[in-house]
């Protein structure tokens, strides 16, 4: 399943709408990039939507950490275990 795995942003279901107002079931995907983050001095690849990436792209690997801990309660089971090393 697509989940970026520091926001935990995944799938979102909805309906699409056409002109005579007919209802249809649809997913919006999130917009995932494959990145490498430093963790503890290892580097790290993860999938992140574009959102975060762009706010982990200007950032120092203190910054970094301090997102990652923000978010301590959506990180994956993977980036979760690397961290606590």
């Amino acid at each position: 399943m697509q989940r970026c795995e520091i926001t935990g942003t995944g799938l979102i279901s909805g309906n699409k709408i056409s002109h005579s107002h007919r209802l249809t079931r649809r997913v919006w995907k999130p917009n995932l990039q494959v990145t490498t983050i430093t963790v503890n001095g290892s580097p790290i690849k993860i999938k992140v939507c574009a959102r975060t990436l762009k706010t982990l792209k200007g950032a120092s690997d203190v910054e970094v950490m301090r997102i990652l801990k923000a978010n301590a309660n959506t990180l994956s089971e993977r980036l979760a275990k690397h961290l606590a090393k």
